[in-house]
């Protein structure tokens, strides 16, 4: 039988809008994740220290991005599909992962925004779950998350942000939120944090010796369509600048069936 969250941390995810699951990769699987992490980056220079978006799907995307076909291990990763259903219902559908890496000493701020405001996804339902590779504590740039920012299901306001100290170049307005809910969310190599598409987060450079690296999978229950057509939102995001290219992205059914009938499972993959 699936083993999915406790009864308490699906609580916590609930009320907090994240939660740090009593689960870690096991001590195999994260030797494999961080090596495929550092030849991710050695193959990638190019890219510096944006983010890599769908390595899970060698050839996919706008990026020209390099990579192994051992990442979809994680993404389909038994124990954490469980954990995902336990939020996302019995019908689950991979729609993307991102590759995170701040060097030491160089990395960027990620501005605070909700992640919904770029995704063409009808109706707006997702979990994204961010394993850490590395070490990934305050001093080199952990994420943060707003406690309780995703209650009222709202994106917030945004502005355009192209300060080259910056990731992403949108930032939330400051009275979208209320910092002083700030938490952060320091995490031990394969810990991993899972949190709701409308929760408030960020995080800061890092400023410290050594380099912080993650791996966020994206998904989403089959009651909602991934528009992959949504010029509107194509066009409001940074897509194809940042990698995001929502029309290239290639959706998995892990488990379940397509509830909506809409989602089209064959566009992005090469």
């Amino acid at each position: 039988m699936p083993k999915g969250l406790s009864k308490q941390e699906i609580e916590a995810f609930r009320r907090d809008g994240f939660v740090v699951p009593d689960y870690r990769l096991p001590e195999d699987a994260l030797e494999r994740l961080q090596a495929l992490s550092r030849k991710l980056i050695a193959d990638n220079a190019h890219l510096g220290d944006e983010p890599i978006a769908c390595a899970h799907v060698p050839g996919s995307g706008v990026q020209k991005m390099k990579s192994d076909p051992g990442w979809i291990e994680f993404p389909t990763h038994t124990p954490i599909v469980d954990r995902v259903g336990s939020i996302v219902g019995p019908d689950v559908v991979l729609w993307g992962t991102t590759f995170f890496h701040k060097a030491a000493g160089v990395g960027r701020v990620v501005p605070w925004h909700r992640d919904g405001r770029y995704w063409p996804i009808h109706p707006l339902a997702t979990v994204s779950v961010w394993v850490a590779v590395e070490e990934s504590v305050i001093e080199n740039g952990c994420l943060r998350m707003i406690k309780g920012s995703h209650v009222a299901r709202e994106l917030g306001e945004h502005f355009s942000d192209n300060s080259p100290e910056n990731a992403i170049p949108e930032t939330l307005r400051n009275d979208q939120f209320d910092e002083a809910d700030a938490i952060d969310i320091e995490l031990e190599p394969g810990q991993m944090v899972m949190f709701d598409v409308y929760t408030a987060h960020g995080s800061n450079a890092n400023k410290s010796g050594r380099h912080r690296t993650g791996f966020a999978m994206r998904y989403m229950p089959t009651t909602s369509h991934f528009d992959h057509h949504d010029q509107a939102n194509r066009q409001r995001a940074f897509s194809d600048q940042y990698g995001s290219a929502h029309h290239t992205r290639p959706l998995m059914l892990l488990r379940g069936k397509d509830q909506c009938g809409k989602n089209d499972f064959r566009i992005g993959h090469p």
